[in-house]
């Protein structure tokens, strides 16, 4: 059950400019594994709508496979897809203000069109085995977005999270980036329509 700082934005104590504010999508503490923008090298190899990646294009948060995810915001489901050698199974939430975006799940709990209330689960993240480190990437889009802007449209969703929920790696704990510890993106094809 989430706690009711989840809910209500004068009991969490925190304010945004915008006026977006978000619950965490995960319960407890989230331990960020890989923050916005970071990597460029590694994601700068990689195309996003034709457009070379500036840097990581959202936030990755450890889990234990199985891991409960919930919605950030109240919304409505707009995509359930699968991005094979990227993000993996995804889902789109659309909003007042944008989108949300949680990719590297295993089942997912709610349909497309289904209206959806802040902090309700909608998905668990994968139990598939993998090279890489078990973990949700949550990415956002504030309207207007421009998906060719070397980001996909998204941007950083941290400052909009309860931010005392959010365990930032110091530099000291961080080990230095691995590759094959976070999943790799396909390459673009003719084809393809990134998520």
């Amino acid at each position: 059950m989430i706690g009711l700082s989840h809910l209500n934005p004068r009991i969490a104590n925190q304010f945004e400019p915008e006026g977006i504010f978000l619950s965490a999508p995960l319960t407890g503490v989230c331990t960020l594994l890989q923050g916005w923008g970071e990597h460029p090298d590694f994601h700068g190899r990689v195309m996003y709508n034709g457009v070379q990646l500036k840097g990581h294009p959202g936030l990755d948060f450890a889990t234990d496979p199985g891991t409960e995810v919930y919605a950030i915001e109240a919304g409505r489901v707009v995509e359930i897809n699968i991005d094979v050698g990227g993000f993996g199974r995804h889902i789109k939430l659309e909003h007042t203000w944008g989108e949300s975006f949680y990719a590297q799940l295993g089942e997912v709990l709610v349909e497309s069109g289904q209206r959806i209330e802040r902090g309700q689960l909608i998905a668990r993240t994968d139990r598939q085995r993998t090279p890489y480190a078990p973990h949700l990437h949550l990415g956002i889009r504030i309207a207007p977005f421009n998906r060719f802007d070397g980001w996909g449209g998204f941007c950083d969703p941290l400052p909009y999270l309860y931010a005392t929920e959010i365990l930032l790696p110091t530099e000291g704990d961080a080990d230095e980036f691995s590759e094959p510890v976070l999943p790799r993106i396909s390459p673009e094809h003719s084809k393809m329509r990134r998520p």
